[in-house]
């Protein structure tokens, strides 16, 4: 009888550390596992969402629920905008002040490139040499370029500078070819598979870090009708962007003369009208982050600002006239400064 008794404790204690074992271990400040061949992402600078209460816990309802489980600010910013879908984001307290047209499908275009080179950098070392290839050959018509040419030898990092300055659609495509080829462990395949595979990466990376509603199909956000994001999901990106050292390095330059790895030079100038003096939309508290323009009447813009120490993202999506997203920028940044 005694033995029986043993017995059945070893199986309920063996039970229940089973299940201690398939609990998460934690809900924020984890490593997501990618699910492409081991990659690990670290998901700690993210938007943050709202925790639940354990059951049987009473708490006060407050009188409008934030949807989607985002964080709101007690007191919000109004302000008018002529973007139809944007956020205003609060880094330090983790809220959102403004987010207009939530759950909309918007078009990314370039601003899709602080996705790019945060997944890439999970692949490819910043320093690691890479000559382009016969991925140049996938560019949209009209793309703007880094002039990079096959000829070329720049190191990853160099590729991400020329990616968030002159907004080279050629940059993002050699960069995400070269990771997609660390990616699938072929440095022999063609540029068009090797994009392809990172593509499909980027998109289980997009899902890791907790966006829910968005598909990408180019690294450069050439416009396509599957290639699609939302406010939030952008705020999620924009976050991790402000966070990440290698893209405020250069999102925040005005022009940089560069030299590649291959001897090359070239001049390459922001697109950010925020961070030219000269160009009449100049804003001292600007301090990146990216632009994009998917056609000739949708404009997009991601904003960052620090402001009496306190740092701001602004994104402003489908602006039917290039220069409102300044306009809309600086409207905000102004309605910021004088809330401090």
């Amino acid at each position: 009888m005694k033995n029986k008794t043993k017995h059945i404790a070893s199986l309920i204690l063996a039970l229940a550390l089973a299940l201690a074992l398939a609990l998460p271990a934690c809900l924020y400040g984890c490593s997501v596992t990618g699910g492409d061949g081991g990659t690990t992402y670290k998901v700690t600078d993210r938007v943050p969402q709202k925790q639940t209460e354990p059951e049987g816990t009473e708490t006060a309802t407050p009188e409008t629920e934030p949807e989607d489980e985002l964080r709101f600010s007690k007191t919000p910013l109004e302000i008018e905008l002529n973007a139809k879908q944007a956020f205003v984001y609060d880094v330090e307290k983790e809220e959102f002040l403004l987010l207009k047209g939530q759950g909309e499908h918007l078009r990314p275009a370039s601003t899709t490139k602080l996705l790019t080179i945060l997944y890439a950098m999970t692949l490819i070392s910043p320093d690691e040499l890479v000559t382009p290839g016969d991925e140049l050959l996938m560019l949209g018509e009209f793309s703007t370029l880094a002039y990079v040419k096959p000829f070329h030898t720049l190191s990853a990092e160099m590729l991400a500078e020329g990616m968030l300055l002159p907004s080279g659609n050629d940059a993002a495509h050699v960069l995400a070819a070269a990771a997609g080829k660390k990616l699938a462990g072929d440095s022999e395949m063609s540029g068009k598979d090797a994009v392809a595979a990172f593509m499909e990466g980027m998109n289980r990376y997009a899902a890791a870090i907790g966006m829910k509603n968005s598909h990408f199909v180019t690294p450069d956000g050439y416009p396509d009708e599957e290639h699609y994001t939302t406010a939030e999901d952008m705020a999620i990106v924009a976050d991790m962007a402000v966070h990440n050292s290698l893209i405020m390095k250069y999102a925040r330059m005005r022009q940089d003369d560069v030299t590649y790895a291959s001897g090359h030079t070239n001049t390459w100038v922001n697109t950010n009208k925020l961070l030219d003096p000269y160009s009449g939309y100049y804003s001292p508290y600007a301090t990146g982050l990216k632009t994009g323009s998917a056609d000739d009447n949708d404009f997009a813009l991601i904003a960052s600002a620090d402001i009496e120490g306190k740092t701001y993202i602004i994104g402003l999506f489908s602006e039917e006239l290039a220069n409102n997203r300044y306009i809309d920028a600086l409207a905000v940044i102004d309605a910021l400064e004088a809330r401090l």
